[in-house]
C-alpha cells in the first residue's frame, strides 16, 4: 500500500502542524480529520495516531491528524481550541474537500473537535471516541486528575467559569454525531459519557451511541485491537464519499 505523507503548517508555533496521510489520489474515497487526546497536556501527540491514520488510508481515506499547543506551551483554554479551528480552516484553504471531512476526536480531543465546529453552522459529521467534553462534570469526577483545572486555570483567574470551556453545538453545527464508548474504559467513566449523551439529546443533536465490549480507553485508536474494527466501520459509514 502506498501512503503519501505531508505536513501542513497553520501557525507560528512548532505545534501548529497537521500530519496528512493520503492514498494515491485516484483512490481517495473519503476524508477524516483526527484530534488526539492526552488531556490537553500532550500525554499523547499527533504522531501517536499515525498507525490509525495509515490503517484508514488502507480503506481509501485521506487522513489529517491535527497537532495543537499543549497547556504548558500556550494551549490554555481557549488556545488549543483556537488552534483546532485554525487547523480546519487551513485544511479547507488547501483543498475544499476537507470542508466535508468527518471529524473524529479521542478523549480530550473530542472536546476540541466539538469546540472547533460549535457555532459555525456548517453541518459537520463527528465521531467522538471516549469523549471528555463536559469539563465541569469531568473535573468534578476527577477525570484526568488535574487536567481540567490546569486547562482553564488562566480563564478562571480572569473571572471566567469552567463551564465556559464546554462546547455547546447546535443541530445547525452537526449533521451527524456518533459517540463510541469503551465498555472497560479506565480513563473516562460511563457516568460522564451518559450525562454528555443526555445533554446532546436534549439539545436536539440525536447522537448515535455505540458501546464496544471489553474495550479499554486506548483500544479505540489502536488498529491492533479488536475494538478498532468498530471504530473503523463507523468512521467509514459516517465519512461518506470524498468531494
Amino acid at each position: 500500500m502506498t501512503v503519501r505523507e505531508s505536513i501542513l503548517r497553520y501557525g507560528a508555533s512548532p505545534w501548529h502542524r497537521i500530519d496528512v496521510y493520503q492514498p494515491p489520489q485516484e483512490r481517495v474515497q473519503s476524508r477524516v480529520v483526527l484530534f488526539h487526546g492526552g488531556f490537553w497536556r500532550h500525554d499523547r501527540i499527533a504522531r501517536d495516531l499515525e498507525p490509525m491514520a495509515v490503517a484508514l488510508v488502507g480503506d481509501g481515506s485521506a487522513v489529517a491528524v491535527v497537532e495543537y499547543r499543549p497547556v504548558w506551551d500556550g494551549g490554555w483554554w481557549p488556545g488549543a481550541q483556537d488552534d483546532c479551528t485554525a487547523a480546519l480552516d487551513a485544511l479547507a484553504e488547501q483543498d475544499a474537500g476537507w470542508d466535508t471531512a468527518v471529524l473524529a476526536g479521542h478523549s480530550a480531543g473530542a472536546q476540541l473537535a466539538l469546540a472547533a465546529v460549535a457555532g459555525r453552522s456548517a453541518g459537520r459529521r463527528l465521531v467522538l471516541l471516549a469523549p471528555v467534553v463536559d469539563l465541569e462534570r469531568a473535573a468534578a469526577l476527577g477525570v484526568g486528575g488535574s487536567a481540567v483545572p490546569h486547562l482553564v486555570s488562566r480563564h478562571l483567574a480572569a473571572g471566567g467559569r469552567c463551564a465556559d470551556a464546554t462546547p455547546r453545538p447546535t443541530a445547525a453545527d452537526l449533521s451527524a454525531l456518533v459517540v463510541v464508548e469503551a465498555a472497560a474504559d479506565q480513563a473516562v467513566p460511563t457516568e460522564l459519557v451518559a450525562e454528555q449523551l443526555a445533554q446532546w439529546s436534549a439539545a436536539g443533536l440525536a447522537p448515535e451511541h455505540r458501546v464496544v465490549p471489553q474495550a479499554r480507553h486506548m483500544h479505540l485508536v489502536n488498529p491492533e485491537r479488536a475494538a478498532f474494527t468498530t471504530v473503523r466501520e463507523l468512521l467509514i459509514a459516517t465519512a461518506g464519499p470524498a468531494s
